[in-house]
């Protein structure tokens, strides 16, 4: 009997560990095909597949440089497409010229995408769109008939939707500027030490068609030095465009600046935009033209060279020094010059951008519209350095 009771042990036993064996196969084989008794054939082991991380990423070591890190999520969340930076409607950014403190062409920096709960990608307007800080020096030795100017100027731009179009927004730009003043060192050709500028800039960018955009633009304030303060201290300056398009990469642009100085009111404007390839852009656009060319790309920022020419200048209420020669008198002056730049400028995929400017001043001019003591004073030429930057 205990002999019996044994050998069932036995039996069993051996059932298990043979049962044990095979399932262990199982589970490290799955997909082996039975060997039928075939002896001496191994089955072949399963590749073990990788880990990921939360973001989509095979954890295989270190990525390559060109992996994209926007892969699917593992719970198959739609991820929102990349796009590319938005083209700019109009001139490229640049400093004073027409407009002190330059013009803001490049509205779209202030859009962003919001993905609506059916999976489309919605392109919206920030309301805070842009802040700029730029700052100008122009040389100035003790000479008679020479100015040196020191500038800083900082505004913001608001987008305002209009008839509910988001690409399309009414841009709303306060600013500030104060001009340092030294020179001229001549009593009869006296200059307060400051001037200011306080202005509301408000600018439209429509696209009226396939072929056709308008760039349009009106700007109101006080320009003076605040000691003298009238009528002629609130100027109104504006802008009427139009740009004709025939290709993606050739425009042509018409229009009028008014400028309301004492000197010129109204400049006609136009010329031609091309862009042959991804490396160049040419602005050949009068009065402020300008031509760019992709220099090198340094992880997400793109820097580029250019020269420009610009029609610098303002105009200005002041207060004469009542020891010289206008004995204090009111005073309505123009400064009016010509510029010659080069420089370099970057933007990155954050959309902020700067510029690093050197550039030389001709045909410099004041003139004194109300005392006509004197009636015009020719400057000599100078040198100029400019930097700014936008966020």
């Amino acid at each position: 009997m205990s002999f019996r009771i044994l050998l069932l042990l036995l039996v069993f036993a051996s059932g298990l560990i043979c049962s044990d064996r095979l399932f262990a196969q199982r589970v490290q084989f799955p997909s082996a095909a039975p060997t039928y008794g075939v002896p001496g054939v191994a089955p072949t082991p399963q590749p073990v597949l990788p880990s990921f991380d939360p973001y989509g990423n095979p954890q295989l070591g270190a990525p390559p440089p060109d992996v994209p890190y926007n892969a699917t999520p593992l719970f198959n969340q739609p991820a929102l497409p990349s796009v590319a930076p938005p083209g700019i409607p109009g001139p490229p950014q640049q400093g004073a010229g027409i407009f002190p403190s330059g013009l803001p062409f490049q509205w779209e920096s202030g859009t962003y995408q919001y993905q609506n709960a059916d999976g489309n990608v919605a392109r919206l307007q920030r309301f805070l769109q842009q802040i700029s800080f730029e700052h100008t020096w122009i040389y100035s030795g003790n000479n008679s008939d020479e100015l040196g100017i020191n500038r800083s100027e900082l505004s913001a731009t608001f987008g305002i939707p209009v008839f509910y179009n988001p690409n399309t927004p009414l841009l709303i730009t306060p600013g500030f500027a104060f001009n340092w003043l030294e020179g001229p060192a001549t009593a009869t050709a006296d200059l307060p030490p400051r001037l200011y500028d306080a202005y509301l800039d408000a600018a439209w960018h429509p696209q009226l068609t396939d072929w056709l955009r308008a760039d349009l633009g009106l700007r109101t304030g006080v320009w003076t030095d605040f000691e003298e303060v009238n009528s002629d201290s609130i100027r109104v300056l504006g802008r009427g465009m139009g740009a004709l398009t025939f290709s993606p990469q050739f425009d042509i642009l018409l229009g009028v600046w008014y400028l309301d100085r004492n000197r010129v009111k109204l400049l006609p404007a136009g010329g031609i935009h091309w862009r042959p390839s991804s490396e160049w852009d040419a602005y050949l656009v009068f009065p402020n033209p300008k031509i760019r060319k992709r220099s090198i790309t340094l992880g997400s920022s793109q820097w580029w060279v250019y020269v420009s020419g610009e029609y610098g200048g303002g105009r200005w209420t002041i207060q004469r020094d009542p020891a010289g020669a206008a004995a204090g008198a009111g005073d309505d002056i123009d400064y009016n010059d010509l510029r010659v730049l080069f420089g370099f400028e970057w933007e990155t995929q954050t959309q902020a951008r700067g510029h690093v400017e050197v550039g030389y001043v001709f045909d410099r001019e004041i003139i004194f519209e109300k005392t006509q003591t004197p009636a015009k004073l020719r400057l000599a030429n100078s040198l100029m350095i400019r930097g700014g930057v936008s966020f």
